[in-house]
């Protein structure tokens, strides 16, 4: 990890405010709340593998991601590495065990090539800014109710949805909190969240062969496309009934 300096935090945040998605942490403030909760902690960047926050640890620091890729994952039963999920830029990492006071439920690490920046804000003043920010609070309990949610489906979902089913939600979930949109007054968005066929399988629980299929069989229903490195949903409101059928 090492410490950025950034003499002009306001401009740094327009610089990467156009990366986040419109559901994100960050992207739901108001710009002046941006700035406090920056000015609370200090700019570090991650480089490829390193660890954000560690399964076990004690830590309470808050983390708000202005760029990039992370993973979640937790280790099972059997001591393997499972992956829960994926976050990127405008996200908040580590909001559990500073409100909890508990110990570190999962490790987030960086996911790619591409250097992490984040924000590192250590969780008594995290807090303190919080009282200070009734908006800002309020966006925070509304991101951890989404992720809680989204966690729940998923878990449900293994016991008998249809694996393209489960893929359609997964990806509904990304393009509600990390889609920007795409046409200008259309209903579609863009996913700039690079994974591979391995690692959607692992979010919902299939192999990878099973993942590819998945993808293949909602592509044939013109419910997604795929590009570089980003997904695009030309309807996600059609994407998201399909992820609704009873299974």
């Amino acid at each position: 990890m090492e410490r950025i300096e950034v003499p002009d935090v306001p401009g740094m945040i327009r610089a990467y405010h156009g990366g986040w998605g419109q559901g994100t942490f960050l992207a739901r403030l108001s710009h002046d709340d941006r700035v406090a909760l920056v000015e609370a902690g200090v700019v570090v960047e991650f480089g490829r593998g390193e660890v954000l926050v560690a399964e076990g640890d004690e830590g309470t620091d808050v983390f708000l991601l202005l760029s990039s890729t992370v993973k979640v994952t937790a280790r099972t039963d059997s001591d393997r590495s499972m992956l829960l999920a994926v976050r990127t830029g405008g996200d908040v990492i580590g909001e559990l065990a500073m409100l909890e006071g508990v110990r570190r439920t999962a490790t987030v690490w960086v996911r790619g090539r591409e250097p992490v920046r984040a924000v590192r804000i250590e969780g008594p003043r995290f807090l303190d800014a919080l009282r200070a920010l009734p908006d800002a609070h309020v966006r925070l309990t509304t991101a951890v109710a989404r992720k809680l949610r989204a966690a729940t489906r998923r878990r449900a979902g293994i016991a008998g949805w249809a694996t393209e089913v489960r893929l359609a939600q997964v990806i509904t979930d990304m393009a509600d909190d990390y889609g920007v949109r795409g046409k200008p007054g259309g209903d579609g968005a863009i996913i700039g969240v690079d994974l591979t066929q391995d690692e959607w399988g692992a979010l919902i629980g299939v192999s990878e062969s099973t993942a590819y299929r998945a993808l293949s069989r909602l592509k044939e229903r013109r419910l997604v496309s795929v590009g570089y490195r980003r997904i695009e949903v030309p309807d996600v409101e059609k994407l998201r009934a399909y992820g609704s059928r009873q299974p």
